[in-house]
């Protein structure tokens, strides 16, 4: 079983759409995977359940200690569980500050289900507080959705640093699956970026570049994963390839 953390501080960056779609992807090649929406937004929730509200949220798996199995929600159109987000979750890290052992809360939680899964993907909050540091903890990889128009190498050292961090403090490694570049526009600026992150840090760049596509947008209103609304688009080849790629 593995756990895959989809991360970035910065907002816009397409990383709820990378995450709903290589779990959905995952799920079709037979992959038992559970999401777990941990954005204060709920994009993920939404845009695979519309409004609909639940019982227990992963706010209630950080803050409440509700176990997991009791938070699941089932997701036919998408083929996988998912634990749904709560915008209560903007409130965590002050929650957290003063409980110990609060950067595993998650990790303890995921802990009673994993066994369930082959997989499981979090989808995680634009910031790199106790909630993503919990998310960290839980995982054995992650990765790093860049919208290369918006493009920073700063943001990409905080995540690093933070990851370095957690190794030399809390004692837990986390590998970097690499880079996938998304709302792909312009492949000039894309190879200005490619060049920036293998040069300075080394990490891999995905080849399946995620184009800036209206049917993916499309797809989230429609509460349905891009390969399934438009399985011929280019973004559903990119996600495909792209998941099939993270998944060897």
């Amino acid at each position: 079983m593995s756990t895959l953390s989809i991360i970035n501080q910065k907002g816009g960056v397409a990383k709820t759409t990378t995450a709903i779609n290589v779990a959905h992807v995952w799920a079709k090649l037979g992959k038992r995977v559970l999401l777990v929406d941990l954005d204060p937004q709920a994009s993920a929730t939404k845009s695979i359940f519309g409004d609909q509200e639940f019982e227990h949220t992963s706010y209630d798996l950080v803050l409440n200690k509700v176990p997991a199995k009791n938070a699941i929600q089932k997701s036919e159109d998408f083929g996988f569980d998912v634990v749904p987000g709560d915008i209560l979750l903007s409130g965590v890290d002050i929650q957290l500050s003063a409980q110990f052992g609060r950067e595993k809360f998650l990790k303890k939680a995921l802990g009673t289900v994993k066994s369930k899964y082959d997989d499981i993907v979090i989808d995680c909050s634009p910031t790199l507080g106790l909630l993503t540091v919990n998310a960290l903890m839980a995982s054995k990889d992650i990765l790093i959705p860049i919208c290369p128009e918006y493009f920073s190498l700063k943001g990409i050292e905080l995540i690093l640093g933070t990851l370095k961090n957690i190794k030399t403090g809390l004692g837990h490694t986390i590998g970097v699956k690499g880079i996938v570049i998304t709302r792909y526009r312009n492949r000039k600026v894309i190879k200005s970026v490619i060049d920036e992150v293998e040069e300075r840090y080394g990490l891999k760049v995905f080849k399946d570049f995620i184009p800036d596509n209206i049917v993916v947008e499309e797809a989230h209103h429609n509460h349905l994963p891009v390969s399934r609304y438009a399985p011929r688009s280019k973004a559903a080849k990119s996600y495909e390839s792209l998941a099939k790629e993270l998944n060897t």
